[in-house]
């Protein structure tokens, strides 16, 4: 597989990222609510339990663990795309690799911080030191995560295809960091549209998480034919 980067490619994939990203943060509210009986608050990439929800129920952290889960079946079924023939096929499996931010979920493991270290805490706690919990969490984010990196690796057919490789690992996360967490989190913070009502999701993040996917509904056939055969 070629990949052939364009305007419409780089817009199509970034707004894959951020549907995959509300995908990652819905799954957890929703388990959260399931588990709590009430929506917590939340913002675009940090949400909460409902009040005193760990105190009633032990269990509460399923909800943190679904999120990744959900992200991590999403990357190993691009890479399950990249085994196909078509190239159509393989280019949205490698754009859905990466749209889940690999190199981010790994990452705040690394550093001790992230929702599988949470969750790792919460399971582990009372028979790991604290660097040996970090030690875990990174031991199985490694195994879940480099697989589908490889195989997308693997798949490409560029001149240079690490510089690819590389780019798609930390440009959609400096894209999250800078659009998302300062930006759209910035305009939550001085209270625009920041009233929660369904699902207890600010009123800012209900219309951004509908904007992007009809965006994406425009744009997603500039992922398919990037790739192309030599």
């Amino acid at each position: 597989m070629k990949l052939k980067l364009s305007f419409g490619y780089i817009i199509a994939f970034l707004l894959l990222t951020l549907a995959m990203l509300e995908l990652h943060e819905t799954v957890h509210i929703i388990t959260g609510r399931i588990i709590c009986g009430d929506w917590g608050s939340r913002d675009f990439n940090v949400w909460n339990l409902c009040k005193d929800c760990n105190e009633h129920y032990p269990n509460s952290w399923l909800a943190t663990l679904t999120g990744p889960f959900f992200s991590f079946i999403m990357m190993w079924v691009g890479m399950g795309l990249l085994y196909a023939i078509n190239d159509n096929y393989k280019a949205a499996g490698f754009a859905l690799v990466f749209a889940n931010i690999p190199f981010g979920r790994i990452s705040q493991v690394m550093m001790g911080s992230g929702d599988e270290m949470i969750v790792t805490k919460a399971l582990l706690k009372d028979s790991l030191t604290h660097n040996q919990l970090i030690l875990t969490g990174s031991c199985i984010l490694l195994l879940l995560g480099v697989p589908p990196i490889v195989k997308a690796y693997l798949t490409l057919k560029n001149k240079m295809a690490w510089l690819y490789l590389l780019g798609f690992l930390t440009l959609p996360l400096v894209f999250i960091l800078t659009y998302v967490l300062t930006a759209l989190n910035g305009l939550l913070n001085k209270g625009f549209l920041a009233n929660a009502w369904i699902m207890g999701t600010p009123l800012l993040i209900t219309l951004h998480t509908f904007i992007a996917p009809v965006l994406l509904a425009c744009f997603y056939k500039n992922l398919l034919p990037a790739a192309r055969n030599k």
